[in-house]
C-alpha cells in the first residue's frame, strides 16, 4: 500500500544552504538521518517532513535558485533492511523551469515498517 503526503511549506535556509519540506496536522514521533537527508517520523510510522542539508551542492544548483522552487516530489520505499528515496525537483531559472533529481539510500536503523510513500509540494 502507498501513503501519500501533500506537504505545504518549505523553507531554504540560505546560510545553512539546507531545505526543509514540512506541513500536515500529523504527530511528530523522531527522526532519522540518511547522510544529511533527515526524514521526520509521525506517531504512524509516516514520512512527515524532510529535510536535505547541503542541497545546493547536492541538486548541482546556485543557492540563489533554491529560493524559487516550484515542485518537489519524494518517493520513499521502505524495505526491512534499506530506505531508497527518489526526488525530483524543479526550480525557476531565468524564466524556465530547471528539473534535479536526487536519489539516497539508507539503512532502516529504526525498524520502519515496509511501505512505499510519497511526499508532493507544488507551489
Amino acid at each position: 500500500m502507498r501513503q501519500e503526503s501533500l506537504v505545504t511549506k518549505y523553507d531554504y535556509d540560505f546560510e545553512n544552504d539546507s531545505i526543509f519540506f514540512y506541513g500536515g496536522n500529523k504527530q511528530y514521533r523522531s527522526s532519522i538521518d540518511l547522510d544529511g537527508i533527515i526524514l521526520d517520523i509521525s506517531d504512524d510510522n509516516n514520512i512527515m517532513a524532510i529535510e536535505i542539508l547541503d542541497a545546493s551542492k547536492r541538486f548541482n544548483l546556485a543557492r540563489e535558485d533554491l529560493r524559487n522552487i516550484k515542485y518537489f516530489e519524494a518517493n520513499i520505499e521502505i524495505s526491512e533492511e534499506n530506505i531508497k528515496i527518489t526526488m525530483k525537483m524543479s526550480v525557476s531559472k531565468r524564466n524556465k523551469m530547471v528539473d534535479k533529481d536526487l536519489n539516497a539510500l539508507g539503512l532502516n536503523s529504526m525498524n520502519l515498517p515496509i511501505s512505499k510513500q510519497g511526499i508532493a509540494l507544488s507551489c
